[in-house]
């Protein structure tokens, strides 16, 4: 760890000296082999794990010997949420951690324990995942759209309430359905950082586990991370369908704690008017023929399909609920265009579409149209079908190098 690395995007330097001096008003014995600076500075640098060597114990044999696939997926997680999220991970193995392997409702389960806190729960059976952060990092992002909780919510992330006293108005508690979404959770890096944060946090404090640390474990869970570390590149998907998987819907935690930042109603309402948006949009376009989904070569967008003649579109779905209309405009069609530059790299020549619950601004239209939109508005859907006629798809298929004006979709709904 050093503090060579200046944290860019949503963290400054003033969030580095805040946490240092949180973390320098603790005595700890981890400040013998590193600083608070130090420390700071890891949090909030890009995310990198801890090399496979040193590692905190050696491990002889093939760390996957006697597991089926769930229980190596589950083996590997641990390991590389250890090496991602623990600070000075190798050398305070048994000193400030221990990851333990217990019998819990659900089936054998990986727990990580950090200083007094259980940080992070994998169910063997890879049915669940469970995972404790700290709060501040993961706001900061959602006010600043890098963190959107829709997407959560679809993918079946929720954030249930926490019971343990530890920092506890300082942390959230997640909760993952299958090890495939707490990878996809956990490559965030709003979310490592939140990671990181709380475990410095409880590793700079007291750790009275020491006697249940078994050291087998750290070391077979460190070699199982060698596994995601290697194959960290998301797969290519999406073929000739269009999309990656089928739209499956939002889900909205049944109880949101009451400390989080935000309205929990508004919340509740804007996951589902963006499902109903979703959905109505999915009904007009099978109504035509077309078959549609969610995600397009491992890039988030809301929807996507391939119409009759083989056009490929991507659409960013956005709730307008209450005073949030520019807003999510504006968040809208910079996703919506981070997606379609995104996608290019892959050779991928997609149409994209901004659809809204509703658009009061008659400027907007243009502005969509000048970055090669497509807005569609949600109050119905008798303009969709003109919306996306050939002509208009082609003129923004044409006109995507900026050359040309988009025809089409600058007249007011």
């Amino acid at each position: 760890m050093t503090t060579e690395s200046v944290p860019t995007g949503l963290w400054s330097a003033g969030d580095v000296e805040e946490l240092t001096e949180i973390l320098a008003a603790r005595r700890s014995r981890l400040w013998q082999i590193t600083q608070p600076a130090d420390l700071a500075a890891w949090v909030f640098a890009d995310p990198e794990a801890a090399p496979l060597d040193p590692p905190p114990v050696a491990f002889g044999g093939n760390w996957a010997d006697g597991l089926d696939e769930p229980q190596r997926a589950a083996w590997a997680l641990a390991g590389w949420v250890t090496r991602m999220t623990v600070p000075e991970a190798a050398p305070t193995a048994g000193w400030h951690w221990l990851l333990s392997r217990v019998n819990e409702g659900h089936g054998s389960l990986l727990r990580l324990t950090v200083g007094v806190l259980e940080t992070l729960g994998v169910y063997e059976s890879g049915e669940e995942v469970w995972l404790r952060v700290a709060g501040a990092p993961i706001v900061l992002a959602m006010d600043a759209g890098a963190v959107e909780l829709e997407e959560w919510g679809r993918r079946g992330i929720e954030v249930p309430e926490d019971r343990t006293k530890t920092l506890a108005e300082e942390k959230m508690l997640l909760t993952c359905p299958d090890i495939d979404t707490a990878l996809w959770l956990l490559r965030q890096r709003p979310v490592v950082a939140a990671a990181r944060m709380l475990n410095a946090w409880v590793a700079a404090g007291p750790f009275p586990f020491e006697s249940r640390y078994r050291a087998e474990v750290a070391g077979q869970a460190w070699r199982a991370a060698e596994n995601l570390l290697v194959g960290a590149a998301p797969a290519e998907t999406g073929g000739e369908r269009g999309f990656d998987r089928e739209y499956a819907g939002s889900a909205v935690p049944v109880d949101l704690p009451a400390q989080r930042s935000f309205d929990a109603d508004a919340y509740r309402a804007g996951v589902s008017e963006h499902d109903r948006l979703c959905r109505a949009l999915i009904d007009h376009l099978i109504a035509e023929g077309v078959r549609v989904g969610a995600g397009l070569h491992g890039v988030p967008v809301d929807l996507a399909w391939r119409d009759a003649d083989g056009r490929q579109f991507i659409a960013e779905v956005k709730s307008v609920v209450g005073v949030n209309e520019v807003e999510q405009l504006r968040l809208g069609l910079g996703q919506v265009l981070e997606y379609r530059h995104r996608l290019a790299a892959h050779g991928i020549v997609a149409t994209p579409v901004l659809v809204v619950s509703k658009c009061t601004d008659r400027a907007w239209p243009a502005i969509c149209g000048d970055n090669h939109v497509i807005l569609l508005q949600g109050e119905g859907t008798p303009n969709w079908s003109a919306d996306l006629r050939p002509e208009v798809v082609e003129g923004v298929a044409n006109t995507a190098d900026g050359d040309v004006s988009l025809q089409g979709t600058t007249r007011d709904h």
